[in-house]
């Protein structure tokens, strides 16, 4: 995709349906901000109308189809209460290892209503500790369907922004589109700010590599004095390497033949309600559901050796 710096006027998205939408989703947003808070959880709100408010204008919103909250990573079973009370459940782990080191995703059958449940933001360093403190310290506030809810200050949002441009595919769309309008829109002294952030949130190879998707983001990066420590999971994101090397990853950093089994086995063998989610075949009985892990077993053993090429390759270039 072209760096979009002339995206306004020429969106690719029905605005009046992305409104829509977003009314419905808002609604839904509030009511679990609300519960939440009702139970003594603090939540953040991330991307969705948080985004649309920093980077576009009333008559073209950003179209958002399920809820981001960020709550602290000790009030996570507290929340998750809180959202079984709603009528939600957690689904089974997303197939990406980047979305599942961040997030739990819930959805509620009642109204196909999805929220991903977050501790810390995709990119972020795991290693570090003390990211919602990073985060909850200085915040900004919106109203969400009458609601006054939390989101990230403007440099939070605008690290956000370039840490989901980087842990997205190199051609999607939207977060694409984003990260143009952030540049654009933006001023230096609040990039300048979101660079300190990274730092503190272990960050930076991340923050860069989202900035360099586009040509203006590469010149930004260079004018910020980032010096990220790239280690194999920052080079795996920068080089956009399949998903199953992160598996490949965490395999060769766990401890143990029973850490191995506990990454590989829901690997090679994922639960009934996941393989309905990804592979077709699978909602058709028990012999559907035969055939699908015969699919998966194939199509591991044709990523398996592409996976561990790619990491192999990360593991030389974080050594460099």
């Amino acid at each position: 995709m072209d760096d979009l710096s002339d995206s306004a006027g020429r969106l690719p998205w029905d605005p009046l349906a992305a409104a829509g939408v977003g009314l419905a989703i808002d609604a839904a947003t509030a009511e679990a901000v609300v519960a939440l808070r009702a139970a003594g959880v603090r939540s953040i709100l991330l991307k969705g109308p948080s985004f649309d408010d920093l980077l576009y204008d009333a008559h073209e919103p950003r179209p958002y189809s399920d809820i981001d909250l960020l709550v602290r990573s000790t009030d996570l079973p507290r929340a998750a209460e809180v959202l079984a009370g709603l009528g939600y459940r957690e689904r089974a782990e997303r197939e990406p290892e980047r979305i599942a080191a961040h997030a739990s995703v819930w959805v509620r059958p009642s109204d196909r209503r999805y929220l991903d449940l977050h501790h810390t933001l995709g990119g972020v360093d795991r290693s570090e500790a003390g990211h919602w403190d990073v985060l909850a310290e200085d915040t900004d506030t919106l109203s969400v369907s009458n609601t006054e809810v939390e989101i990230l200050s403007e440099p939070a949002r605008a690290l956000h922004v370039a840490l989901h441009a980087a842990v997205s595919e190199p051609d999607a769309e939207k977060p694409t589109i984003d990260l143009a309008r952030a540049i654009e829109r933006l001023p230096r002294e609040i990039w300048e700010a979101a660079a300190v952030l990274a730092t503190r949130l272990g960050a930076d190879a991340a923050f860069e590599t989202g900035l360099c998707r586009l040509p203006a983001g590469r010149k930004l990066a260079a004018t910020l004095d980032l010096a990220p420590d790239r280690g194999v999971e920052e080079v795996l994101l920068a080089s956009s390497a399949p998903y199953s090397a992160w598996t490949v990853e965490r395999l060769a950093n766990a401890k143990g033949v029973r850490a191995k089994l506990r990454i590989l086995g829901p690997r090679l063998f994922p639960k009934a309600e996941f393989m309905r989610v990804w592979y077709p075949a699978a909602r058709r009985g028990r012999a559907g559901l035969a055939r699908a892990y015969v699919q998966r077993l194939a199509w591991l053993l044709v990523m398996g050796p592409r996976a561990v090429r790619a990491w192999l390759r990360a593991r030389r270039d974080a050594r460099g």
